[in-house]
């Protein structure tokens, strides 16, 4: 009987599992698939009447879509949709990020780099800034064929 119990706990330990990861879903915005979606999350520290707005800028010109030669350190505006003003500028982070707390309502973006006499853009219309909320948007740095 001692044998038995033995030889059942022995072949439990020597099973090998694996993972299914043919059901997980990427990661938001790891690849170009994701231009354009965006999400809201519950949480955000922006006071009562503004929220914060979080962006991804990925590319299509690299295997890699978050390749910082393409996406690090590029410049950027975002406007008020639908009461224009003043727009807020800056830059990427090197990962190719942008938080800004914003006033709820819509907002426009677009981040340039010009290679050349080429000039690559990322352009996000009408995002969503939500009070008190976090607006997770996923844009694209494309150039235009030569």
């Amino acid at each position: 009987m001692r044998f038995c119990l033995a030889l059942v706990l022995a072949s439990a330990g020597c099973q090998t599992y694996s993972t299914d990861t043919a059901g997980e879903e990427p990661e938001f915005c790891s690849d170009v698939s994701f231009g354009g979606q965006s999400w809201v999350e519950e949480v955000s520290d922006a006071s009562a009447g503004s929220g914060t707005l979080s962006i991804k800028v990925i590319t299509d010109q690299s295997d890699d879509p978050s390749d910082p030669y393409y996406v690090a350190y590029r410049s950027y505006a975002l406007e008020p949709t639908e009461t224009g003003g003043v727009q807020t500028i800056g830059t990427t982070s090197g990962d190719g990020l942008v938080e800004k707390t914003l006033g709820a309502g819509l907002w426009d973006f677009e981040a340039t780099w010009t290679r050349g006499s080429t000039t690559c853009v990322a352009v996000a219309e009408a995002l969503a800034v939500e009070e008190v909320k976090t607006t997770h948007a996923c844009v694209v740095l494309t150039c235009p064929l030569d």
